[in-house]
């Protein structure tokens, strides 16, 4: 068994939108050194801000003055993503009365986002938090072996 250090990182940050971005780049750059390839790198990128957006978006108010908690674990080819909202949006049920097994109709231009990230993980979870939001937890492989 190694001894080395496992990548992870947490974040706090604001609700807004602007952040997501920068945070994408984190994973994807962190997934990178890892050996991942440049589509799973991409792919897992997406997810991640297609979870984080969403709890910005529609788990908080989106003004800033709120803050979405982000946990990335990696362990092997695994990475968890554990993203959290403080439920102050449109608040834990419409999160979690979704289905993410059906896509939208092809002519709504919103709510593709959970159906994505259910297509492209390796398994992804939904719940309440103690403190009245919403959690989403995301598992990714790579396709391809780093």
């Amino acid at each position: 068994m190694s001894d080395a250090p496992r990548p992870t990182f947490d974040a706090t940050i604001p609700t807004r939108l602007e952040v997501v971005g920068p945070l994408r780049r984190v994973l994807e750059a962190l997934l990178a050194s890892l050996g991942w390839s440049e589509d799973d790198t991409a792919d897992a990128g997406l997810i991640a801000t297609e979870v984080i957006q969403n709890a910005v978006e529609h788990g908080s108010r989106n003004d800033g003055r709120e803050a979405v908690g982000i946990r990335c674990r990696i362990e092997g080819a695994v990475v968890t993503l554990d993203v959290t909202d403080p439920g102050t949006g449109k608040g834990p049920d419409s999160l979690l009365q979704r289905d993410v097994t059906v896509a939208p109709p092809m002519d709504s231009s919103r709510g593709r986002g959970l159906y994505l990230v259910h297509r492209m993980s390796r398994e992804m979870d939904r719940g309440r938090t103690d403190h009245g939001g919403s959690f989403v937890r995301v598992r990714m492989t790579p396709a391809e072996a780093p």
